[in-house]
């Protein structure tokens, strides 16, 4: 049960936004301020610095080609049993079906892998790949299910996101072996990354404490988009990568398997909230649908982990 304890450990990192959110001593702007520090340095920098330990001459292209090819596989699929499985009215509805489709991999995903998994640095790689792809969707397909009109899509943003970008110049710089010949500038990078769960989990913890917990569980509905999110996705990605171990010549190994199910197991993108608010739906709704699913990753992620370590 190692994987339950990182991951209380991990969520316990809620407490401190969690207390000061609370107590007032931090307000909305400090953490708009937050995420962008996150967003622009911290979790670019972890993925750079993470990739520098990466032999891309030894690495097998095809767990990267999964990785990309999953998220389009997975999210109309998802978004499909959130269209058939919530009832409700068709703005909530729209909150549903995106909460259940899209996953907190940038957010949760990533800085988690460095936590479960700090020697394996593929893993990361693994998961950045299939974020970047899940933005772009989330950007085409999610912005779509929330207006509900094809003039809102934002596609070229994923073109030119942090992430993207990190990838990019990690992926060129790695053959330089900048971590032997440049040690200054990895130590540099990697100070930096460390930022990135820590400030995360606050983020995520300030989040929790605008709403009343006992509010958070009123929603019933929030539990199936919760089943969804938390099981089915990782389910449908466990018997696409048991098809290709056992059917199929490829390898399938353990770090592309337990990339695939942190990108997959997470709970709702954070972004949810601020997403439904810009389409005119109701934030605080979507924030709740989000923060329940986040606490129940907590339970979810363990038994997940178990059943991926089972079989890869």
């Amino acid at each position: 049960m190692d994987a339950f304890y990182i991951v209380l450990l991990f969520m316990a990192l809620l407490l401190p936004g969690f207390i000061l959110g609370k107590a007032k001593l931090l307000q909305e702007g400090a953490m708009i301020s937050f995420s962008n520090v996150l967003m622009y340095v911290a979790m670019p920098f972890l993925v750079f610095v993470k990739l520098l330990d990466v032999d891309f001459k030894e690495l097998d292209w095809f767990p990267l080609l999964l990785s990309a090819t999953l998220p389009i596989l997975l999210s109309p699929l998802l978004a499909w049993l959130g269209k058939i499985c919530c009832k409700n009215e068709p703005q909530k509805k729209r909150a549903q079906i995106f909460c259940a489709t899209f996953p907190n991999c940038g957010f949760l995903g990533i800085p988690l892998a460095a936590v479960m998994f700090p020697t394996q640095a593929e893993i990361i790689l693994y998961v950045s790949v299939f974020n970047v792809v899940s933005t772009f969707l989330l950007l085409t397909l999610g912005v779509y299910i929330l207006s509900g009109e094809r003039k809102n899509i934002l596609a070229w943003k994923t073109l030119i996101s942090p992430i993207s970008i990190a990838i990019l110049l990690g992926v060129a710089i790695s053959f330089l072996h900048v971590k032997e010949n440049a040690p200054v500038i990895y130590t540099f990078a990697n100070t930096l990354a460390q930022l990135c769960t820590p400030l995360s989990m606050i983020s995520l913890g300030f989040e929790l404490s605008k709403i009343p917990f006992l509010q958070l569980w009123k929603h019933k509905e929030a539990y199936l988009v919760s089943i969804i999110k938390l099981l089915l996705s990782p389910l449908c990605a466990f018997l696409i990568l048991l098809f290709f171990k056992c059917c199929t010549p490829l390898i399938v190994d353990g770090s592309l398997a337990f990339a695939i199910m942190l990108a997959t197991a997470t709970s709702t993108a954070a972004s949810a909230p601020a997403m439904a608010k810009k389409y005119a739906l109701d934030a605080e709704y979507t924030a709740t649908l989000t923060l329940v699913n986040t606490l129940l990753f907590t339970v979810t992620l363990p038994l997940v982990y178990l059943l991926f370590k089972a079989a890869f």
